[in-house]
């Protein structure tokens, strides 16, 4: 063997080796997630579950729930603000733990992934928001239907949005968070703001100017509460969560940070 040709087979083989060990480092990286850390995600700009405080800080009921459930499994917590359509697919790639972002439990995302009820009640309802007054004559969706160019703002992604499929008459506005569709009617680009039960009471509560009108669900679209979003196969961690959640309930806790966020209780 030439000593030119045991250079080249010496640095082939220095290389396929390489690339190699490479490939197992990656393999393994993959396969051994961060243990030491819980990522959430959500998505800011949805009082009073997630938003941003004065100094840009995410503050809200989900934040300090995520902030129990990290603790109490001696994690360290890691946030991410995203959009709310990219959760669940975010979730599935295993790029976060847990979806903490006042998210309805419906039948279609159970089929999806498992939900842990964390707060509120099945609801049978939507909440459809004026300023300052309900149009005269104005008693349902189809009432609305019924005025020319009427506009209803929307979160993006949320159960209103998908609720307003049935009414294509109607041209609906969606919109990033919750705050960004009701000032859209405040201005009067959208005559009014479909909203979850909860999310009008708050807003009520912030906004004397905002009227509720009750927009029944069909009894397959009801909606059964919040849940926290864990992806289908991780049986270990639902276990933990919903253990979490237990003892949240049994010790107060919730209550008073429900009480906190959605009553104004200092």
């Amino acid at each position: 063997m030439s000593t030119q040709f045991k250079k080249y087979f010496i640095l082939f083989s220095a290389t396929f080796i390489l690339i190699g060990l490479m490939a197992l480092i990656s393999s393994c990286s993959k396969e051994q997630p961060n243990t030491h850390t819980l990522t959430v995600g959500l998505q800011s700009g949805y009082p009073p579950f997630e938003f941003m405080d004065a100094q840009g800080n995410i503050i809200g009921f989900d934040l300090d729930i995520a902030e129990k459930i990290a603790a109490q499994l001696g994690k360290t917590l890691v946030v991410k603000d995203m959009e709310f359509e990219g959760e669940i697919l975010s979730l599935k790639q295993g790029k976060i733990d847990l979806i903490i972002s006042g998210m309805n439990i419906t039948p279609s995302r159970l089929k999806e992934i498992h939900m842990v009820p964390y707060h509120g009640e099945a609801a049978d309802s939507l909440s459809l928001i004026f300023w300052n007054e309900i149009p005269a004559g104005i008693h349902s969706l189809k009432d609305l239907a019924a005025i020319p160019n009427a506009i209803v703002s929307v979160e993006s992604g949320a159960i209103p949005e998908a609720f307003m499929n049935h009414y294509p008459q109607i041209q609906t506005k969606s919109f990033q968070g919750a705050l960004a569709p009701l000032m859209d009617v405040k201005f009067g680009k959208s005559l009014a703001n479909l909203v979850e039960p909860d999310v009008a009471e708050y807003l009520k509560q912030k906004h004397p100017e905002v009227r509720v009108l009750s927009i029944p669900l069909p009894k397959e679209e009801s909606i059964l509460g919040f849940g926290i979003g864990i992806k289908k196969g991780n049986e270990a961690l639902t276990q933990q969560v919903e253990h979490v959640i237990q003892q949240l309930k049994a010790s107060g806790e919730l209550k008073q940070l429900e009480d906190k966020w959605f009553k104004g209780a200092e």
